[in-house]
């Protein structure tokens, strides 16, 4: 089996996310007052607080979920455990010849999708720090945030299309 690490920036920007999202979290929960902004409303207006411990624990379950989801999913992106996936052209891309270039390429793909996801979580919960810290009075930059967000994986969609949606 050929080396399935091939995409090794790709998973150090990953890892470099998750971690820096722990240390995020930790640093602030030490700083944040106990009441925080829980809730935005659609152009960033703080409309709910509640507990910083409560908070925290939903940063962190959705946090993990996130790590735990783009890792298994890279993991699982194996051969003979494909059946899942929907690539044009599948069975083409899937052909033994091929098949371990077409799924080096999507883990790579994957860890960069999920480093983006990390991203944009990452900026969000800063935002909403920035607020409860009283060092802004919503979220400064939601609709910036939310439009490189959604280019990304706009990109990443038309790049699956682009590799795949032809033979050869």
């Amino acid at each position: 089996m050929p080396n399935r690490n091939q995409h090794p920036l790709a998973l150090a920007l990953f890892s470099l996310l998750s971690a820096l999202i722990v240390a995020h979290a930790i640093y602030h929960y030490t700083i944040l007052p106990d009441r925080v902004a829980t809730h935005f409303g659609l152009w960033g207006e703080p409309d709910a607080w509640g507990a910083k411990s409560v908070f925290f624990i939903w940063y962190g379950i959705i946090g993990l979920l996130l790590v735990a989801t783009w890792a298994w999913v890279k993991r699982t992106l194996t051969p003979g455990h494909t059946s899942w996936l929907n690539i044009p052209n599948k069975e083409y891309w899937l052909a033994p010849e091929r098949q371990d270039e077409t799924l080096a390429w999507l883990r790579t793909g994957l860890l960069l999708g999920g480093s983006a996801t990390l991203l944009f979580l990452l900026d969000l919960m800063h935002q909403s720090f920035q607020v409860s810290l009283g060092k802004a009075t919503k979220l400064t930059h939601i609709v910036t945030s939310f439009a490189i967000y959604l280019t990304f994986c706009v990109a990443w969609i038309i790049s699956i299309y682009r590799r795949f949606g032809r033979k050869g």
